[in-house]
């Protein structure tokens, strides 16, 4: 039976890369899109806002892919949300305007709600205990490995024509046929006239409180380093992927090693690490001068988010029904990606007041306090 189960999360764990490359392969080409765009009002917001958008809708979409995921099916939702994927993140290089860019942006975060909401609730579904623990790890593992992969093709295309970032997007057709191979799970669904079981609603508040605060502050990454690293050595497209790149490989290490640091630290200890790693991550490339110090900070803050995912969704779905899982995955998919559209909004402000490193200083602050806080709560929740 476990050797069935462990085909079947292949699929699932190529298809969770597709999160991160939402953002990972445009990323590099941010500063060329705004001299591209130079005459757009307000371009140096709204080129920022073309990885952050996705984030919005996919807040807007993951309840509605929650009720969808437990309803519908799981596989379903899946390869649907594959295809609009695949055609929302393509189009972009065939269009000539920024808003037109813009709305593409918000049809890719649909799908990635989709993604997001049904392939972590499939793993949830299809293994339990130890080996649960170990897919969610590799789940981790690959979104950043996969963001490695497109941080670097996203570089090297932007360097060609800034229309080339955009046909990354088409490599996700192959999964297609893979994901509508996998088997529906059977979930046994409460009679209407069932009691729903008691969901610990502090708790759930917790875990989303640490998915929307992680990502908020480790979106300060591809968001604004493009512009920290152009401000420190005048980074190409292709540098500045290499470089981001390494904050993915310190995540691929950290979710791999997720399973053996789990067996040692409860979850709340492992969101204080978290911060811990990404706060002196974060004041290194702040008060950098030159870019071994920015790889250094990377290492930490990318290690450090290389443990978030699998440590929210191993902690969430530890206790969640099964009946309710597509609901209350969808519900930290939500969480995760509104800490990711206001990232660039909470860190602007510190540009305009501190230029590149303002951001990272301010972020490091923060998460020193919410280090302390989580450190506080360690034995309540």
């Amino acid at each position: 039976m476990k050797n069935s189960f462990d085909s079947r999360q292949w699929p699932l764990l190529l298809a969770s890369t597709l999160t991160v490359m939402a953002g990972a392969a445009l990323a590099p080409a941010l500063p060329t899109l705004q001299a591209v765009f130079h005459d757009t009002p307000h371009v140096a917001l709204l080129t920022r806002q073309l990885l952050t958008v996705p984030a919005l809708f996919i807040v807007l979409a993951a309840p509605i892919a929650g009720w969808l995921v437990d309803r519908v099916g799981r596989v379903r939702l899946l390869v649907a949300s594959i295809l609009l994927y695949v055609l929302s993140g393509s189009v972009g290089g065939l269009l000539d305007r920024l808003d037109l860019i813009l709305v593409s942006r918000a049809l890719l975060g649909v799908a990635v709600a989709g993604i997001m909401t049904s392939v972590t609730t499939l793993i949830a579904d299809y293994f339990d205990g130890l080996t649960r623990e170990q897919v969610f790890g590799r789940q981790g593992a690959f979104m950043s490995f996969g963001g490695v992969v497109f941080l670097i093709g996203g570089g090297l295309a932007a360097d060609l024509h800034w229309r080339a970032t955009f046909l990354v997007y088409t490599v996700p057709a192959v999964l297609l046929w893979w994901a509508a191979r996998l088997p529906e799970p059977v979930v046994t669904r409460p009679l209407a006239t069932a009691t729903h079981p008691r969901l610990p609603r502090a708790k759930i508040g917790l875990i989303y409180g640490a998915g929307l605060t992680g990502m908020m502050m480790f979106y300060v990454i591809p968001v604004q380093l493009p512009y920290r690293l152009v401000d420190i050595s005048g980074a190409s497209g292709t540098v500045t992927g290499f470089t981001i790149a390494l904050s993915n490989v310190a995540g691929t290490v950290a979710g791999v090693s997720f399973a053996r640091l789990r067996r040692h630290l409860q979850p709340l200890q492992i969101v204080t690490l978290v911060y811990g790693l990404m706060a002196i991550g974060y004041l290194l490339i702040g008060l950098a001068q030159h870019t071994p110090m920015v790889l250094a900070g990377l290492a930490l803050a990318g290690f450090g988010l290389g443990l978030t995912v699998p440590n929210l969704s191993t902690w969430l779905s530890s206790f969640t029904p099964p009946a309710m899982r597509g609901r209350v995955m969808g519900g930290l998919t939500a969480a995760v990606f509104i800490g990711q559209f206001v990232s660039p909004l909470v860190a602007q402000p510190f540009v305009n007041a501190y230029g590149t490193a303002g951001p990272f200083l301010a972020a490091s602050v923060l998460l020193a306090v919410l280090g302390g806080v989580a450190w506080g709560l360690r034995n309540k929740a």
